[in-house]
């Protein structure tokens, strides 16, 4: 079977980040975000076009040195043309019933119940549903059975006709492509799935956890959900002995820490924590946070350095950058 990740956005809520690696490659718990989308994938999708447009080279290199258990293509998608034109444009090398994932979100979603939910309704195509407090940030979908009546994309407040949003996991009929004009930028949740709700559309509602991993919130509430599901590890060659260590963390060999860590906190490779503070933030390979100092909501860029007594909060700061000495960071994005 076959399989299309949608991949090639710029990556503007994870900025500055995103200027040095595309949202494919950012880090989550120390590991490109594609691979966590590849490795949930069974092992009958044994084809994978991953469609790119930002910093496709860097993709493409690596899946040359990276090898993953399936055959997978990255696509130039020399001109943007929305999340419907990235499928269309591989419409010829579409052979069958097939999947697009969305490559920005992790899931617990069961691909093979998915996908048996889909065949057994004869669906053209289907979506997979969640269920959130706030449904007016995503698509929301109105639905008689499993059928899907309405598909509303970012309804205004109190307009919602469900809380049971668009999870970014489909699956399609290759007719399906037949109704994506060839050659613009056309939307997949405000063209395709509207024309598609009278024709077949069916939705496939899932419990677990689900996060979209392309903004600050979204990065560490996936964060979380990975640590709490088997992804907090303290390795026994980090240097951890005059650390506080609360909650779920995340600690590879080469580290360096002393202070209060957690919870939820990932630190990468080479990361050194000084007496300091750090929560519900992620610290990307080589950053360090010295005395004094306090990290919470954050991401930390490679080789950054947080100074004595300096605040970050709910803020991302890109890589080798220096916060200076006693310096308030907070919702900023320094680059």
């Amino acid at each position: 079977m076959q399989a299309v990740i949608i991949a090639g956005g710029l990556g503007t809520r994870l900025r500055p980040l995103t200027f040095n690696r595309p949202k494919a490659l950012v880090p989550l718990l120390n590991r490109p975000q594609i691979l966590h989308i590849l490795e949930r994938l069974p092992k009958a999708v044994d084809e994978v076009f991953v469609a790119v447009n930002y910093m496709y080279d860097r993709v493409r290199e690596f899946f040359q040195e990276t090898k993953v258990g399936r055959s997978v293509e990255v696509v130039d998608e020399a001109t943007p043309l929305g999340t419907g034109g990235a499928v269309k444009n591989l419409a010829s090398r579409i052979d069958g019933t097939f999947a697009v994932y969305n490559g920005d979100v992790i899931d617990s979603l069961d691909f093979t119940k998915f996908l048996a939910f889909h065949r057994k309704r004869g669906a053209l195509a289907t979506i997979a549903l969640y269920e959130v407090p706030d449904p007016s940030a995503f698509g929301v979908v109105a639905m008689d059975g499993s059928r899907i009546t309405r598909f509303v994309e970012k309804p205004a407040a109190g307009e919602a006709p469900s809380r049971l949003i668009n999870a970014g996991r489909y699956i399609f009929e290759p007719e399906v492509l037949d109704g994506i004009e060839a050659g613009r930028e056309v939307s997949m949740e405000r063209e395709v799935f509207p024309a598609l709700a009278t024709k077949g559309l069916h939705g496939f509602p899932f419990e677990g956890y689900w996060s979209d991993a392309g903004t600050l919130d979204g990065y560490l509430a996936a964060t979380r959900i990975l640590l709490a599901n088997g992804g907090a590890v303290v390795d026994p060659h980090a240097k951890v002995s005059r650390a506080r260590l609360d909650g779920a963390v995340l600690v590879p060999e080469g580290c360096e820490v002393s202070g209060r860590v957690g919870p939820d906190v990932v630190l990468g490779p080479g990361c050194r924590v000084d007496e300091a503070t750090v929560s519900s933030s992620v610290l990307l390979e080589g950053a360090s946070v010295e005395a004094g100092a306090v990290v919470r909501g954050s991401i930390i860029g490679e080789d950054s350095s947080v100074g004595p007594g300096a605040a970050v909060e709910d803020s991302i700061v890109g890589d080798g950058v220096r916060v200076r000495k006693a310096r308030r960071v907070v919702q900023e994005r320094m680059a």
